[in-house]
């Protein structure tokens, strides 16, 4: 399968799939992956019609679980689509086409998705969105003023970039893990980007890609334009193995003030005893999801064959993430 006429945004969402699926352990990437996978680009035409709907990804995370069980074994190499993911990327073409769009874009999927009515992803929404046709209108609505392609091409400064170009975007993207792309994820993804001409321009020109993570690593991105809350409180948190425990610290402000106004509420600490336990269900998943990720970054398989596209843009994103969650070590 190509994806030539795929969106920046539409390729990452595929990208997402298949991590969707080894994180799940499952051999094969299915429509329930490319809906998580949808809702991992916020900012997305896809995802901000099933938020405007009433849907996000730690709900989705949980109605998967629910319609699907993990696998047992660790995964390595090439994981395929499933035939129902497969209809469904090609159906995207046929909705881009009927709305007059060059590109493929992540609303086209979700389309296609929500008009596959006996696949896993479709049914999983159509428990939560009744009728599905709600998303076809939302999706329609969405897309009003932008008649001569898709708002998910529109929305990126480069939206038929070379290879070189969304490998970069990709990396950048994945750095900002969902947040907003900063200009400092853009600068290590393109030191990062193999064979590239301006990793080849800055590499000649002296530039050090660890020389610059360093300082990027010193300066304060609060003193810059690429300032933005969600990073400000993510650089402040912290995991520790205690013992047995798993601690997630936790450190700015806000969230500090909520849990202090929390635990004035409930009288002490909060314990997932009983149905409680169910609130707790989407912070146990993305955790460990996060974990995951981080052994995936620190512990690669080497016989893992993603395919061209996915190799590179995990390549760049290890290289920049690896020194950094080794670096406090001993």
């Amino acid at each position: 399968m190509t994806f030539e006429r795929f969106t920046v945004e539409a390729r990452k969402v595929v990208v997402t799939a298949q991590e969707e699926a080894r994180l799940l352990k499952h051999d094969y990437i299915g429509t329930e992956h490319l809906l998580l996978g949808l809702l991992d680009a916020p900012d997305s035409v896809a995802a901000r019609v099933l938020h405007q709907l009433g849907y996000d990804k730690e709900t989705a995370q949980v109605d998967v679980a629910a319609a699907v069980k993990p696998g047992t074994k660790k995964l390595s190499g090439h994981i395929p689509f499933a035939p129902s993911a497969k209809k469904t990327l090609d159906l995207a073409l046929r909705e881009a086409l009927q709305l007059h769009h060059t590109h493929i874009g992540t609303e086209h999927i979700l389309l296609a998705l929500a008009g596959e009515g006996d696949s896993v992803g479709a049914k999983v929404l159509a428990e939560r969105i009744n009728p599905l046709s709600r998303i076809r209108a939302a999706v329609l609505a969405s897309l009003e003023g932008s008649p001569e392609g898709s708002p998910d091409a529109e929305a990126g400064p480069w939206p038929a970039g070379t290879a070189a170009t969304e490998d970069t975007l990709s990396a950048a993207g994945a750095l900002a893990g969902g947040g907003p792309v900063g200009s400092h994820h853009l600068l290590e993804a393109l030191l990062r980007a193999e064979n590239s001409m301006a990793a080849r321009v800055l590499r000649e020109l002296g530039v050090d890609p660890d020389a610059v993570a360093a300082k990027i690593d010193e300066l304060d991105p609060e003193t810059t334009t690429d300032a933005n809350p969600e990073e400000t409180a993510a650089r402040t948190m912290e995991i520790r193995l205690v013992g047995d425990e798993v601690h997630l610290i936790l450190r700015d402000p806000t969230t500090v003030t909520i849990a202090k106004k929390v635990t004035e509420l409930s009288n002490g600490p909060i314990h997932a005893a009983g149905p409680v336990a169910g609130l707790f269900v989407p912070l146990w998943r993305s955790t460990n999801q996060l974990l995951q990720q981080i052994q995936h970054v620190l512990d690669p398989d080497p016989a893992e064959d993603d395919g061209p596209t996915t190799r590179s843009v995990t390549k760049i994103v290890r290289a920049i993430l690896a020194p950094r969650l080794r670096r406090r070590t001993g």
